[in-house]
């Protein structure tokens, strides 16, 4: 029995490892709910919350053309002068053109500010990672670069553009918080500070982080997020009250917000939320990015969960469940959240001893709602686990047991299978072709092993990844084909394909390696659960040699709460009843 017992805390010990490992090591990851099951991923990965409505952000400086800054390589050529003229007007395509020559082709004039003048050309063509690209190499030569500053707010604006897989939070951690004190800032400050704590958090400067993330004011698009990653910042720090503030404000403005706003959303916003996923990918569409009102949804979602693992940590298992159950069967998170209240009610039998049979009807209730045929893609594996433990309570050893052997028929071999898989694509690049398969469904491998491989690549974060390496397959293909003649055959095109190519391929090999990484989280997952199963099955034997087979126990009725009515469960899911299942389990226990 003191085996299981401190199985029983094994979700807190879970719980305090935070971080990086669950999702990638830039995106900060909501704290883990009980039981380890899997951290879903911020929705605004490491690109952060898209533009607010109205327009989006200010445009970031020096797009009127900067003065000359000090240690310039030379003064502007006439036809550069008229290039960013053509700029101004709008004529990108022709200006682009004009800086490629003088930045890389050798013509007369300031190749320095050329070459800046080329990655805002591109960003305004819609060559975004074109662009990146070309600002890249501005940020590698550093602050030598007479337009090394003013770089900063266009790796912002790309931030928006680009999915997290694009790298672009790295270059923006290339600069110094005081790098933002720069007054030509002014009207991007509060997202560089969020990106550059973002960064922080991402690389283990926690203290640096909070200090960024802490500063984005109240009235910025970007304190919502900013305040999220404080929270999951402070709580990695042990800072539980700051923690709880943290995610406390995000909930407060989200409301603010509801309030001020409604629940209208633009035009664009409403069609682009009916445009289905392949439709977006031709477009060059983000299929994970979400617009500002529900990126802000989703952080309110995350805030509560977060809010909930910290209660359930200090032991407050009721008022866990308050914020487990403020998520709505609509939302991403629902059944993190319905997994996470399986354990705060497993654990409420320590506080309430008296109500214990109606917290396990509640468990196991809560487990029946995973296993819904609605949610056949979702898998949790440590439901299977809990099941088992709550039945060893109730001295109902058979069916724990049985419990125990549905979950090694499952996993244990899916396991092996998980490994073979990534021993068949030993190189990232092959993992990422192989990835795609599994993600469509069209990976010939065993059924149930694609499925516990697709939900492996389920992630948030991850998907942004696939985003990227989409986004360039459209600026190399579609995009590019909708130049001019002298645009797709002259210097400034072969440029832009070779960096795209070399882009793309980089890209499929960080996706691969994301992808690996999931897939070997997933085995360490299985494997962890299946040492827990063998003590488990270990104490239900023992007890099976003592007692025999599960035994009638008088039934305990439920009464139904303030808000709830009896159904009885004739082998029907209905989607209301999700998440309100009581499944009869009586204690055989021994006074």
């Amino acid at each position: 029995m003191k085996k299981l017992s401190l199985l029983k805390s094994l979700p807190l010990l879970v719980g305090l490892v935070f971080g990086a490992a669950s999702v990638s090591a830039y995106a900060a990851p909501p704290p883990p709910p009980p039981g380890g099951g899997g951290p879903p991923a911020p929705p605004g990965g490491a690109g952060g919350p898209p533009p607010p409505p109205g327009g989006g952000p200010p445009v970031a400086p020096g797009t009127d053309g900067p003065p000359l800054p000090p240690g310039a390589s030379g003064q502007p050529s006439a036809e550069q002068n008229q290039a960013e003229e053509a700029y101004k007007a709008e004529n990108y395509e022709a200006a682009a053109l004009v800086f490629y020559k003088t930045a890389y082709d050798g013509a007369g004039g300031d190749p320095t500010r050329a070459q800046f003048w080329l990655g805002k050309s591109l960003f305004q063509l819609g060559f975004f990672a074109g662009s990146l690209a070309v600002f890249d190499e501005i940020v590698q030569v550093g602050p030598s670069h007479p337009y090394h500053q003013l770089t900063l707010p266009w790796l912002a604006s790309l931030s928006r553009k680009l999915p997290e897989g694009a790298g672009v939070l790295e270059k923006v951690g290339t600069y110094r918080p005081q790098d933002l004190e720069n007054e030509a800032f002014d009207s991007v400050r509060d997202e560089l500070y969020f990106l550059l704590g973002r960064y922080h958090y991402g690389n283990g400067d926690l203290g640096q982080s909070i200090a960024l993330l802490s500063q984005v004011p109240r009235e910025s698009d970007y304190f919502i997020p900013a305040q999220y990653f404080l929270g999951v910042a402070e709580t990695r720090e042990y800072h539980g009250p700051e923690a709880v503030e943290a995610f406390k404000n995000v909930l407060r403005k989200n409301v603010e917000l509801r309030q001020m706003q409604g629940k209208k959303k633009n035009s664009d916003a409403r069609k682009l939320a009916r445009m289905s996923d392949k439709k977006k990918r031709r477009l060059g569409i983000s299929t994970a990015e979400l617009d500002f009102a529900d990126q802000n949804k989703r952080f309110e979602e995350l805030a509560n969960i977060a809010l909930g693992y910290i209660f359930y940590q200090v032991g407050k298992f009721d008022t866990s469940l308050k914020y487990f159950n403020k998520i709505s069967i609509q939302s991403p998170y629902w059944l993190d959240s319905v997994f996470a209240s399986s354990w705060s009610e497993f654990r409420l039998v320590e506080v309430e001893p008296d109500n214990a049979n109606r917290h396990y009807q509640k468990t196991l209730g809560y487990i029946h709602t995973l296993n819904a045929p609605f949610f056949y893609d979702y898998l949790y594996p440590e439901g299977l686990i809990l099941k088992a433990v709550t039945y060893y309570f109730n001295c109902r050893y058979a069916s724990a047991k049985a419990s125990i052997e549905e979950f090694s028929s499952r996993y244990v071999q899916t396991k092996q299978d998980l490994s073979e898989l990534l021993n068949q694509a030993p190189e990232d690049y092959q993992l990422f072709e192989l990835s795609v398969k599994i993600r469509e469904g069209s990976s010939d491998l065993e059924p149930f092993v694609e499925m516990v491989a697709r939900k492996s690549l389920q992630d948030k974060t991850l998907e942004k990844y696939y985003d990227y390496v989409n986004r360039l397959g459209f600026e190399q293909d579609t995009r590019f084909s909708e130049m001019g003649s002298e645009f797709q055959s002259g210097g400034l095109g072969e440029l832009l394909l070779e960096n795209l190519d070399l882009s793309l391929s980089i890209a499929k090999e960080r996706t691969g390696a994301q992808a690996r990484q999931r897939i070997n989280a997933q085995i360490a997952e299985i494997k962890n659960l299946e040492k827990e199963a063998i003590k488990v099955e270990y104490e239900i034997v023992e007890k099976l040699k003592k007692l025999g087979a599960d035994v009638d126990g008088a039934e305990e009725k439920i009464k139904p709460g303030p808000e709830e009515e009896r159904y009885n469960y004739n082998g029907e899911y209905w989607q209301d009843e999700l998440g309100y299942y009581y499944y009869r389990v009586t204690s055989v226990c021994a006074e």
